[in-house]
């Protein structure tokens, strides 16, 4: 008769973990942990994320074109160098970020400085002295000719 009578659980009971996963949900929404959680997205944000250049490199039959994605760089920021078969780019950001209240009294202010790199190996020597870049609307476009000699048959 045992076997089949069960006394109903109470509620603790069927959720064990309810109440630690109320007490964990509560501390991260303390203001400190917030904060620090905020504070970690923007580091996040700031060195991982934005610190990644996209590019597409297409080779033709006498050159290598290379374009990379800059959104919100100027011209000034960018820094080409050539070396040998390598092809280094590299974005140089300086922002300060203030915040104020209603008074415009200062209360924080953030200085950062940021360095992008991308280096870009090339499998063929190229002219270096005809190496071409420009940038426009956010795309830099490098035009890299190949050193290879093409001999036309007749």
């Amino acid at each position: 008769m045992s076997d089949h009578f069960q006394l109903p659980r109470k509620k603790q009971e069927e959720e064990p973990f309810q109440r630690l996963r109320e007490m964990v949900s509560q501390f991260l929404d303390e203001q400190p942990i917030r904060k620090m959680f905020e504070t970690l997205d923007e580091y996040v944000h700031d060195t991982i994320l934005r610190s990644y250049i996209p590019i597409d490199v297409h080779e033709t039959a006498r050159e290598y074109i290379i374009t990379a994605y800059l959104p919100n760089v100027n011209r000034q920021q960018i820094q080409l160098e050539f070396d040998d078969t390598v092809l280094h780019l590299t974005v140089h950001h300086r922002e300060i970020v203030e915040s104020a209240d209603e008074q415009n009294n200062v209360y924080k202010k953030r200085r950062m400085q940021q360095q992008m790199m991308r280096t870009i190996p090339l499998p063929y020597p190229v002219k270096e002295s005809e190496i071409k870049a420009s940038f426009e609307n956010g795309e830099l476009v490098i035009r890299l000719p190949q050193k290879k000699k093409f001999i036309d048959i007749e």
